[in-house]
This record gives structure tokens, sequence and C-alpha cells, in this order.
């Protein structure tokens, strides 16, 4: 059969969505102080370059989630590398810091339809015992497009100017478009539903909210504002929760979550995602405000995480797919977890602690990441996997605002309090932060440990059919 003889050919458009959006991330970092010299504004203005990309994309992914299970997915997920390569045009040719803020937002639509379906251009492409592999080797690329990013933009900025950054995104992204609507398998056409505009807008909003507020506190720490916006996103979405249950056709699919694979998949991926940004981001900045490391190390340091973890990722894939993924996935929860007794033991937090707990962490995310979204994807009705996708997504962002948060509450505003605090009174916070993560880590793994165990040989992905899973939908 033509799909399942090129498949792994095919994953490759995956890939590149996926190194083209990580790479970017790292090259935008990069260019901002210029940026800022530039137009002639401050870093704190220019931050919105990356605010809004990312307030754009958390807000449309559940709609076009939603919209993509009753499109054709392969359509939407190319139309996104249009977009995306668009935007990036677009950037290149502004002259001022408002155009660049208009065409970044136009970027993150194209995000967001590629982000929403990437997930489920895996499960098109793959048959069940074969997502694990496929998801860890997508792992590797973002380890290395995370990793690259400021490496390229920082020799990139050595030889042309700052546009040719985005520049690069054109072909690629074109590139990407003919290979998609060529190659991709196309959906048969779909019954049309009702979509939940409402619902939409309100979690649209409260995720806007959350995330502006998790981007504010980061640097201001819980001021009245912060919690304004914390606040009023929490509201939105009690009211999104009253709204739905009256309706039939809700933006959050509450049917989903019936489903024990997806409802604990999700929730140790939240953990996992809080965990990963609450202790992250207070060691940075003790790196570099207590400790007293230039950037280049700090950079060379926090480089440790990711490359373990796409060394460590193949290895989960293959075992989930040969052998099931519960020891894996305890295995990986567990690590990260105990990790955190490198920052927390001891009356000090010394470098060699840090790169350790790194180091575990990494290896730990790197065994449990991959293979938590395959189980995901694998358990999603054959009709919703756009949907489920753009949740795993969605999740991700959300789980980055509650460890913003947590850390915040720790550790305090990470551009005013941290410098001012003492650094014993300082550290004696962020090892309790560590602590209070290792009891969301303990959590995870008791959550990895009673998910539904199967191989996936033997287990039959859920559709509508009843069949077995199969490569294509």
């Amino acid at each position: 059969m033509e799909l399942i003889n090129h498949r792994w050919a095919k994953f490759q458009i995956v890939n590149l969505g996926t190194f083209m959006s990580t790479l970017d991330v790292g090259i935008v970092n990069v260019v901002l102080p210029t940026m800022a010299e530039q137009f002639g504004v401050s870093l704190s203005q220019i931050q919105w370059v990356v605010t809004a990309y990312l307030l754009t994309m958390v807000a449309l992914l559940p709609l076009l989630g939603k919209l993509s299970d009753r499109l054709d997915r392969s359509q939407v997920y190319s139309a996104g590398f249009f977009v995306f390569a668009l935007g990036s045009l677009l950037i290149g040719l502004s002259g001022s810091l408002a155009t660049i803020v208009a065409a970044r937002i136009v970027q993150g639509v194209g995000a967001a339809m590629i982000m929403a379906n990437s997930q489920a251009m895996v499960r098109k492409l793959f048959p069940n015992h074969e997502i694990g592999k496929a998801l860890s080797m997508n792992a590797v690329v973002i380890s290395v497009g995370t990793l690259s990013g400021p490496a390229v933009g920082g020799l990139l900025m050595e030889a042309v100017s700052w546009s040719w950054l985005f520049y690069i995104n054109v072909p690629l992204g074109l590139a990407a478009v003919y290979c998609g609507l060529k190659w991709f398998p196309h959906d048969k056409k779909r019954a049309f539903e009702r979509l939940d505009y409402i619902g939409a807008l309100l979690l649209a909003l409260s995720t806007i909210l959350l995330l502006f507020g998790a981007v504010t506190g980061e640097r201001e720490g819980f001021t009245p504002a912060v919690i304004a916006l914390y606040s009023s996103g929490a509201v939105l979405l009690l009211l999104l929760f009253a709204y739905e249950r009256k309706i039939p056709h809700r933006i959050v699919d509450s049917d989903l979550y019936k489903i024990k694979a997806i409802a604990v998949g999700n929730s140790v991926s939240l953990l996992n995602n809080v965990m990963q940004m609450a202790t992250l981001l207070p060691l940075t900045f003790y790196m570099q405000q207590v400790l007293g490391y230039p950037t280049k190390t700090l950079g060379l340091v926090l480089a440790i995480q990711p490359v373990f973890l796409g060394i460590a990722s193949p290895a989960s894939g293959w075992y989930r797919d040969k052998y099931g993924a519960f020891l894996p996935a305890v295995a990986g929860s567990l690590l990260f977890t105990l990790s955190t007794l490198f920052i927390v033991l001891g009356s000090t937090i010394q470098l060699t602690g840090i790169i350790l707990f790194l180091a575990v962490s990494g290896i730990g995310i790197g065994l449990f990441v991959a293979i938590n979204n395959a189980e995901v994807m694998s358990a999603a009705p054959a009709e919703k996997i756009s949907l489920v996708g753009s949740m795993i997504a969605l999740i991700r962002y959300y789980g980055m605002i509650i460890g913003i948060a947590f850390a915040v509450w720790f550790a305090g505003g990470m551009g005013t309090e941290l410098t001012a605090a003492p650094n014993p009174a300082l550290t004696a916070q962020i090892k309790l932060l560590f602590l209070f993560c290792m009891a969301l880590g303990l959590l995870m793994t008791f959550l990895c440990y009673i998910r539904p165990r199967q191989a996936p040989s033997s287990r039959m992905t859920r559709k509508a059919s009843g069949k077995p899973a199969s490569a294509a939908d």
C-alpha cells in the first residue's frame, strides 16, 4: 500500500513544521534586542512580538482542532504552512513595531493551524504500534530546533539583517505546502455539525487572560493587575463550564474525558508541564542573578535538558511500540520527580546540583512525553483526532501558565523581587518550590501507574466503526 510504504517520508513534513516552529522561537529571542534598538522601543514593548504570537496561537487551538475534524485535515494543516510563511514574509517587510506585531498575529494563526493537526497527522500516517516511535523522533526534532534556534539566529545576525531570519521560513513553508497537499492522505467528507462559537470565545478569552497574567507575573510578581488577570481568566473558565453543560456541541468535549487513557494522559501532561516551567524559570534567573554566570554559560547549562530528552526519547518510543507504555511512563515520571532532590537536598544551590537536575529530568521527560502523547492519540476516536491533538497542545500552555504562577508565588517576580531577595531566603524559597514540584511528580507517577495497560500490537483504536487501528482513517 502506497501510504504504508512512504509514511516515514511523509512524516518528515510533520518534522519540518515542528522544526520551523521551535527554531523560530529561538531566533525571535535573539533578534528582540536588535529590533528594540532599531525601532526605538523598550524591551518591555518589544516583548509584544513574542506575546502576540503566543496569545493568538493558544486562543485559536481548540476552535481550529474542532474545525479540522469537520474539514480535510491535510488541507488545513498544509494551509497552516502557507499562513505561517506569509506571516514570516510580512515580518521581514515590516517597518514598525505595530506592523511586526500584526504580522506575528498572522504567523500565530498559521502556527495554530499546524499545531492543531500535527499529532493528528501522525495518527493518520502510522498504525498504533508505530506511533510511539514516530512521536519520539518528533521529540528529537523539537530538541534540535530548540537548541539550534539561538545559535542559528546569532550566526545569521553576524552576516545578514534580522529580516532574513524570518525570510528563511518562506521557502520552507511553501515547500511544506506543496508536499502536504500532494502526499498527505485526505479525509472523507463528514457531516457538518454546529460549532460552539460562544464556548470557543470564552475559552480563548480566558486563556489569553491567564497567559497574559503569567507573562506579566513573570516580570512583576503578583501585582494587583496580575491577580486581576488571573481572576478574570478563572471566572471565564467557570462561565465556560457552566455554559457547556447546557449544550450538546461543546468546544471542550467532555465525552473524550470519559475515556480513561485520554483523561489520565492529559492530567499527567498538565502536571509534567507545570513541573517543567516551575523548575526551569527560577533556576534560570538564580544562575544569572545570584550565582552570577554569564549568558553564554547559562545557555550551555540550560541546553542539557533538551539534549538528554532527545537522547532518551527514541528508546522510549521503541519500547512503547513493542511492549507498551507502562514501564517508560512510570520510570520517566519517577526520574523527573526524583531529580528535584538535587535541588532540595543540601544547604545551598550549586551549579553541580543544577546540572544533575537538568540531566536526570531531561532523561525522565524524554522517557515520558512522547509516549504519553502516543497513548492519548491512540485512544482518541478517529473523528476527533484533531480536537484531541489541539487539546494536548493547549494543555501544554496551561501547564506553562500554572507553572509560572507557582514560580512567582514561591520565588517572587523574576524581574523584581528575585534580585532583591537575600540569597539564603531565596534559596529556601526555591527549595520549597522544588519540594512542592516533587509532590506533583509523585502524583504524576501514581497516575501513570494506574493508566490502562495494553500492548500496542493488541490494542484496538477507538473508532466509530469499531475496527482495529490502521495507518489511516
